[in-house]
């Protein structure tokens, strides 16, 4: 593969996903599915499959909602042999006594006799949903940041320091790419958003530092071979790894998507977008830095 002679249409892709992304994050904001802006769910269940039922407390929770005017931002239905639960989302959190409404589906029942003779039993749960308050930036940069550190200290002891700056550098260029990817794309960010970086981050320092070990094997037995053929001989020889560790993180992601599990569908999106970002920084990027860092620390 003759990479550096694509090295500018790249970086113009790169730059142009970034923009995107940035103006995507500036007007629209990450998306935040109605689970993650200071939301609550109400979940009624009723525990048994018997006539109306279903319905009787359905209608009550929703004649309770539309009293108090909530309108939920979606809905969903859990079918067992034990009975059934409806599950409301609503995105911000409002007065919704569990207590109230408790009330009002042992009235609704009590006023079925069919349904009261059965001794048929409906109850309501409030609670508040992950949000994006929850989620601490602060101790997650200071994570991202000693993971970093951490990576440069590996590479600078193990390949110099020309490979330890490119294994930074494209462990943060990685950063910037998936989170212009997820804002673009639209894949619900919080409350897992972090996984998905830390995938990338450390991703894109271990594939980098793949390559970073093949271009000190080939020094090693030249040190006068030209930078630039290292640069690029050095991703040829280290793709086939690159390829089985990106492959490994995308069964993973695959695997994540297909539990059937809503949030476990976003968060296996987000390991494949990371994934797809470490992997294209990595071959892209390694070659054309390493070679300008290689030169600048020769000239001191």
């Amino acid at each position: 593969m003759k990479i550096l002679q694509k090295t500018k249409i790249w970086i113009i892709v790169a730059l142009i996903t970034v923009l995107i992304g940035a103006i995507f994050i500036a007007v629209f904001g990450l998306n935040q599915t109605p689970d993650y802006k200071a939301a609550y769910e109400v979940s009624v269940n009723v525990d048994q499959n018997v006539k109306n039922s279903g319905e009787l407390v359905k209608k009550t929770a929703e004649n309770y909602f539309n009293e108090k005017g909530y309108k939920f931002s979606s809905y969903a239905i859990q079918t067992t042999d034990d009975g059934t639960t409806y599950i409301y989302k609503f995105n911000k959190s409002g007065d919704v006594s569990e207590n109230a409404l408790n009330e009002k589906l042992s009235q609704a029942i009590s006023a079925d006799a069919e349904l009261n003779a059965l001794g048929l039993k409906a109850t309501a749960v409030y609670k508040k949903t992950a949000t994006t308050a929850d989620v601490n930036v602060g101790m997650v940069m200071l994570a991202c940041a000693l993971s970093l550190l951490a990576a440069f200290l590996i590479a600078l002891f193990m390949v110099k320091l020309a490979s330890a700056a490119t294994v930074v550098i494209n462990a943060v260029l990685s950063l910037i790419i998936y989170t212009s990817l997820i804002a673009i794309v639209r894949i619900p960010a919080m409350p897992d958003f972090v996984i998905g970086a830390a995938v990338s981050v450390i991703l894109s320092a271990v594939m980098t530092f793949v390559i970073a070990c093949r271009y000190k094997e080939t020094l090693k037995l030249n040190d006068k071979a030209d930078i630039k053929a290292v640069a690029e001989s050095g991703v040829n020889a280290g793709i086939i790894r690159l390829c089985f560790i990106a492959g490994a993180s995308i069964v993973a992601a695959i695997a994540l998507s297909v539990t059937g599990s809503v949030y476990l569908l976003f968060t296996g999106l987000k390991i494949l977008v990371a994934t797809v970002s470490a992997f294209l920084v990595s071959v892209v990027s390694t070659p054309a830095l390493w070679p300008v860092l290689k030169n600048v620390k020769a000239k001191k």
